[in-house]
């Protein structure tokens, strides 16, 4: 049985001060291999850990509704109330700027706070399975068990140690998918063995990525992808990282605008990597019907918000239809991929929305 632990009737002050939070997360990091131990309780004010203790609380309560909307809610909680807690100690103590332990925390709070958000945009409880009493999936990962251990420390009133501990397992849940090669004894020995291998080396995920999108959107033609050295060049692709996050963002408000908006901008950042390019680097056919499907897309959302319903359709958590064309599925994979796995892992999904965006009529 993996029900959630009933809560205890009202909370314990101790939980509510900086010196308890000092420990849970100086116990956290030490979890996620950081024993550098610089978190103090000076990091934090008494109203801040108040703050983050009201906010944890509230997120529990709120996962014991037992239905998948309200485990989708508070999932969404706790990470956005761990993002906002980690922003606060680290603007206070700016020597965690450089925390292994912070670092692993934020990445994996960000990544279950878009994980818990982004399946809920187009397909609602696609990454969140969840059956009470009986179990819980998060992005196909099982995480029953250490939610368990997480909410039952807190509301057990364990001790600060114990509490890190759960919340570090928990959120470990979550990590970047890197990490394991990371933890190799030599990081240059180990990108010159993935290089040597034919693999990616650090700095070449976006690379790979493009070349994944442009092989992709040019599947089932009688032809071979092959760019240059100078083709897509580091600047051009940091460029496009940064317009596709900034357009997720706006994606992921989950309104009609917001989707309009963070769609124009993802065919706007599409359209000007591909414009940076020479003419030999965007000469395949899966270049141009990225490129095609760019411009389609910037015309549909490029119209007057009167007209709004009438070129784009969207439903928050059930459908999105552009310029007639179905693509909340192209689109969901594309998010999870880009957000939750890794960008170098997007590039197909990527080519598979723009041509299905190509395929737009009338526009």
């Amino acid at each position: 049985r993996t029900d959630l632990p009933a809560a205890a009737a009202g909370q314990p002050d101790k939980k509510a001060t900086a010196k308890y939070w000092a420990e849970a997360l100086q116990s956290a990091f030490r979890k996620l291999g950081d024993f550098s131990d610089k978190v103090f309780e000076s990091c934090m004010t008494e109203a801040l850990a108040k703050e983050q203790s009201e906010a944890v609380t509230a997120a529990f309560d709120t996962m014991r509704q037992k239905s998948r909307r309200g485990m989708q809610q508070g999932l969404q909680k706790v990470s956005k109330s761990m993002l906002e807690f980690l922003d606060k100690v680290e603007a206070t103590c700016t020597h965690l700027k450089h925390s292994v332990g912070l670092q692993k925390l934020r990445t994996a709070a960000d990544r279950l706070s878009v994980l818990a958000a982004a399946k809920n945009l187009l397909n609602p409880g696609g990454q969140v399975d969840y059956d009470p009493m009986k179990s819980l999936k998060v992005g196909g990962v099982d995480v029953h068990l250490e939610l368990n251990r997480f909410i039952g420390a807190w509301i057990s009133d364990y001790k600060a140690k114990e509490f890190g501990e759960g919340l570090a397992d928990f959120f470990d849940d979550f990590k970047e998918q890197e990490e394991v090669e990371d933890r190799s004894p030599s990081g240059t020995a180990a990108a010159s063995a993935a290089a040597a291998a034919g693999g990616t080396a650090p700095g070449e995920g976006l690379l790979r990525m493009v070349r994944d999108a442009l092989t992709s959107a040019m599947a089932g033609r009688d032809e071979k992808l092959d760019l240059a050295p100078h083709c897509f060049p580091a600047d051009t692709t940091a460029a496009f990282s940064a317009d596709v996050n900034a357009a997720i963002d706006h994606m992921l408000h989950k309104r009609k605008r917001t989707m309009q908006q963070g769609l124009k901008e993802l065919a706007g950042a599409t359209d000007r990597l591909l414009h940076a390019q020479k003419t030999e680097c965007i000469w395949s056919s899966g270049a141009k019907l990225i490129w095609k499907g760019a411009k389609k897309l910037r015309k549909v959302t490029s119209r007057m918000v009167v007209d709004y319903g009438t070129h784009i359709q969207y439903e928050a958590m059930k459908s999105l239809v552009v310029g007639g064309v179905a693509i909340h599925a192209e689109l969901n994979n594309f998010l999870a991929a880009w957000r939750l796995r890794s960008q170098e892992e997007s590039g197909e999904s990527f080519g598979e929305l723009m041509r299905k965006l190509s395929t737009i009529s009338g526009y």
